[in-house]
Parts: structure tokens; sequence; C-alpha cells
């Protein structure tokens, strides 16, 4: 049986790069909680978004978290996350 997890992120800051594909990287703050509410991670990840997709940073990813499980996990909910807020990420702090 696979341990479910809870995760809560908030976009921290906004950099436009200056490349032909207009990327941002959007630094997320990230929490992540097992069932028993026990913090697993609170730190930042980095994900770098642009005209063709979405793309957490798998050096931060790597570098957070031990579990590959948990590692596939977080890339995803990542994902999600951005998503729909995409169109919507100004350069800047939040």
């Amino acid at each position: 049986m696979q341990e479910s997890y809870k995760f809560r992120f908030q976009v921290i800051k906004v950099i436009l790069l200056e490349d032909e594909l207009q990327s941002k990287t959007v630094t997320v703050n990230s929490v992540i909680l097992s069932e028993a509410n026990k913090i697993l991670l609170y730190d930042t990840i980095r994900v770098k978004l642009n005209r063709i997709g979405i793309f957490p940073s798998p050096q931060d990813i790597a570098q957070k978290i031990k579990s590959n499980h948990l590692r596939r996990l977080v890339a995803v909910e990542l994902k999600r996350y951005i998503k729909p807020q995409r169109r919507f990420l100004d350069p800047g702090d939040y």
C-alpha cells in the first residue's frame, strides 16, 4: 500500500528569461506532508515554463527528496499547480 501525501505550493518569484521561447523561471515554495501530517519537505523548487511546456527542476527535486516515487509525484503535482496559472505569471515577487 502506498502512502498518500499532501502538497502545498505557493509562487514566490517569477523571472523572465531572455531567450527565443520567452521562458520564465518560477520559484515555488513547497510543503509536502505525509499522511500523519509530518513535514517531509519545506523548501523552494524552481520550475521553468515556456510555450512548449512546464519543466520542474530535476536538480532541485533530486537534491531535496530521496524517494524516487515522491520525486515523480512532486514533479507531476508542480505541473498541475502551475498549468492553470501560466498565463497570469508576470515577472516579479509574489
